[in-house]
């Protein structure tokens, strides 16, 4: 396997589920009527993506600077620049328009600015946010210079997390802590409300039994502060309007996709307020589109001119990401690149 299609694979599997915007979905609000929606093996029929999205950006990045990029774990997209966190632990800032990167961060260490392990970032109009294995919340303006921590003493356990407008929406790992598998905090990470509380009566008093996530993301806000919470679990589908959280609808594997090696709903998108799940990793047919009221658009969608293996969804653009071959020519004549940003949008 070569190194392209390694990466491609490698950012499928370890993005494993996302959590996005969504604006509406066939469901009663108290969660009474569940719209279950089964994803089927498409066969032979496949749709080529860019029968559904457009491509409006493409971008190399150079490996011709003094900064070096390591394997993509999490990426944040601005109009002007990318920021890409990577597997050396490193925030690089990207000019979108040269692929040029323009400065990069590495600040792992325990000193007051200091990151342990970043677990992801996220972003508003403003700053930059990294979520710290060190149980803290880092704030960085677009230079990539520190400007807060937030210390999240009483959020247990945060595996994921995105900002809101009036806060953080975080995912705690712990499958049976009573404090639930959604939290909502304020600006400064204080507890406001939490969801899907599971606790386990046979576990022992003070013990939690905890969930591993990699390079998974959870959620993504849309413009109005509302956020689509994918519970891995039943793989439901959970609206939270700022308000309160509604369980919007539930994906199934059909009878003949189910057991199949590497086949599971890994990425929830929804551009334009559709929804869009990824549930495989090759490359052909891995996509399902269905419409805001959770009708089918087309089953099998894969393929096209250009890669599309989205890692987030920022606004309405999806974002594909990866490193490629640092060789004068890989990609570009005469130029030596290091990744591939390729952004798309629903037509």
């Amino acid at each position: 396997m070569n190194r392209l299609s390694h990466n491609l694979s490698l950012i499928t599997i370890v993005c494993g589920l996302s959590i996005v915007s969504l604006t509406s979905c066939n469901a009663n609000k108290n969660g009474t009527d569940d719209v279950i929606i089964t994803v089927n093996d498409p066969g032979e029929k496949i749709f080529p993506f860019n029968d559904f999205f457009r491509l409006e950006k493409r971008v190399y990045v150079s490996a011709e600077g003094e900064y070096f990029l390591s394997d993509i774990h999490d990426i944040h997209v601005t109009e002007k620049y990318a920021f890409i966190l990577d597997y050396s632990q490193s925030i690089s800032k990207i000019d979108l328009e040269s692929g040029e990167i323009v400065s990069q961060l590495h600040q792992q260490g325990r000193g007051p600015q200091d990151y342990l392990y970043p677990l992801g970032i996220c972003g508003d109009d403003k700053y930059l946010y990294l979520l710290d294995a060190g149980s803290n919340v880092h704030i960085y303006d677009f230079d990539l210079k520190h400007q807060d921590k937030i210390s999240l003493d009483g959020i247990p356990s945060p595996a994921s997390f995105c900002k809101i407008k009036e806060g953080y929406v975080f995912l705690n790992s712990f499958e049976n802590d009573s404090i639930g598998k959604f939290i909502i905090t304020d600006g400064r990470c204080r507890l406001k409300d939490s969801y899907l509380k599971t606790p386990r009566e046979d576990s022992p008093r003070g013990v939690a039994s905890a969930t591993m996530y990699f390079t998974q993301k959870f959620f993504i806000p849309d413009s109005y502060g509302k956020v689509l919470c994918h519970n891995s679990k039943d793989d439901a589908v959970y609206l939270y309007d700022g308000k309160n959280l509604v369980k919007k609808c539930q994906f199934k594997l059909d009878e003949d996709l189910l057991g199949t090696p590497g086949v599971y709903i890994k990425q929830i998108f929804s551009p334009n307020g559709n929804i869009l799940v990824n549930y495989f990793s090759n490359g052909k047919g891995d996509y399902a589109y269905y419409d805001k009221n959770c009708n089918l658009i087309a089953q099998g969608i894969g393929g096209g001119e250009v890669p599309f293996f989205p890692i987030c969804q920022i606004g309405n653009k999806l974002v594909t990401a990866f490193t490629t071959d640092d060789e004068v020519g890989v990609e570009l004549p005469g130029k030596s690149i290091q990744a591939q940003i390729i952004i798309h949008c629903a037509k």
